[in-house]
């Protein structure tokens, strides 16, 4: 949004009453200066607020209330807003953790979203329909084309940012996933919140669980080892890496390394 014509009214009048010869520099940055506050509200780290304020009311240690938000109409309509806003942005220019960052966040919102168009459901995968899986569902158009949230995750994230990291920060609205963070993801501390996610889910026995036989950890890590391997070396350095107390354990190849069932039911706050 440029400045309106009351401003442009006026540094024109300024401009008349100055000297010949003389610019007007003054006049022309009071001029500008709503376009330039409109840039500033538009940065990539100031478009996340609206989703970071509700975020703080809904999450729940791991699950997410959706019963209180799907009743409450003004942050339902928030959180579309939100998820609209983020589609009239471009992040291909964008520094990499800005662009991380939004594509991160737009997968989570527009995942919460989609369940609660839909809700209630007992799980997501109950959203879709025969022979189309919720993930396959356009949920967002961005730089002119669709996209679904398998897009988002495996030809955006995945092959673009190539962090392993991601899938503990992705939440599929689903009890085995990762929890949701409590806060949006933004440029100046992605680098802290990724470990964040990652140090909260290996050290939790629903997600790692390191025994005297075996080691047992999430199906992520299954569905997922090609991403672990090519960031650590194997899933073994991966999971110790943040489990540092345990390190000698999950290294020892002797010790059966196996994949824990995955809930797909809806990650719910219990009434």
């Amino acid at each position: 949004m440029g400045f309106n014509s009351t401003a442009r009214q006026h540094a024109f009048l300024s401009f008349r009453k100055l000297p010949r010869g003389w610019f007007p520099w003054g006049a022309l940055i009071i001029a500008c200066f709503p376009l330039f506050a409109q840039t500033i509200s538009d940065a990539p780290e100031s478009l996340h607020r609206p989703y970071d304020i509700l975020l703080q009311l809904y999450v729940s240690g791991a699950r997410f209330d959706y019963d209180r938000m799907w009743r409450n109409e003004d942050d339902l309509q928030r959180l579309a807003d939100y998820v609209d806003t983020l589609q009239t942005r471009d992040p291909s220019e964008w520094p990499r953790e800005a662009a991380l960052a939004y594509w991160i966040n737009l997968y989570n919102a527009a995942t919460l979203n989609l369940v609660l168009q839909n809700y209630p459901v007992k799980s997501i995968k109950d959203i879709g329909g025969f022979m189309k899986s919720p993930w396959s569902r356009k949920v967002a158009r961005v730089a002119g084309k669709e996209l679904t949230l398998d897009d988002i995750e495996h030809k955006i994230i995945r092959p673009r940012f190539k962090d392993a990291r991601i899938h503990f920060a992705l939440n599929c609205a689903a009890i085995g996933c990762p929890p949701l963070s409590n806060r949006a993801f933004a440029a100046e501390t992605l680098e802290q919140q990724l470990e964040a996610a990652c140090y909260a889910a290996l050290n939790d026995p629903r997600w790692v669980e390191v025994t005297g036989r075996e080691i047992r950890v999430s199906k992520i890590f299954d569905w997922y080892r090609k991403d672990f391997e090519e960031y650590s070396g194997s899933l073994r350095e991966f999971i110790a890496r943040y489990r540092e107390k345990d390190r000698e354990t999950i290294l020892d190849e002797t010790r059966k390394l196996t994949f824990k069932d995955y809930d797909w039911s809806l990650n719910k706050v219990e009434l």
